[in-house]
């Protein structure tokens, strides 16, 4: 995980971008267990522009396929042994970088996946619009090769909060 830019205020907010990747499935554990160890709430985010989602069938309507990465996003992160005490989600249409804006606000933690380890001190595009334009921290957690062994990590920094399943 890279911490591009940190920030001087409490972290109230924890917010996770999801679209279907290996590296947000990697960023949503990372943002779960970063919520539960702050206390902080999560917020689960798939947004898209025009008429077209990536990861989604053609026949499909993005806002029913937002809001099923939503959906499967929230189950994984209830399916931990140890969750944030209070889980949101939201499926929005617009501009991926400007929706992740608004949702994490000044208190906000906004966690992103990058698809290598190498592109993990290097964002994308929505990366890029986060540090012009919004005000909180910016974490990049880069896809795990072994997925067992990074939620077997989460789980243990998770260990000991009140949240236990």
């Amino acid at each position: 995980m890279t911490l591009l830019r940190a920030s001087a205020a409490p972290v109230t907010r924890v917010v996770v971008g999801v679209d279907g990747s290996a590296a947000s499935a990697a960023a949503l554990l990372w943002a779960a267990a970063e919520a539960l160890r702050y206390q902080a709430g999560l917020r689960i985010v798939s947004a898209w522009e025009g008429t077209a989602h990536p990861g989604a069938c053609r026949a499909d309507h993005p806002v029913q396929a937002a809001a099923r990465l939503v959906e499967k996003a929230l189950a994984q992160v209830l399916s931990q042994q140890h969750y944030p005490p209070r889980i949101a989600c939201a499926a929005l249409q617009g501009a991926p970088g400007q929706a992740l804006v608004s949702q994490a606000s000044d208190t906000g933690l906004l966690v992103l996946g990058a698809p290598s380890t190498s592109a993990a001190h290097l964002p994308g595009s929505i990366g890029r619009y986060y540090l012009l334009h919004g005000r909180g921290p910016l974490a990049l957690v880069p896809a795990w090769d072994d997925l067992p062994a990074a939620l077997a990590a989460c789980r243990a920094a998770c260990a000991g909060h009140a949240n236990v399943r």
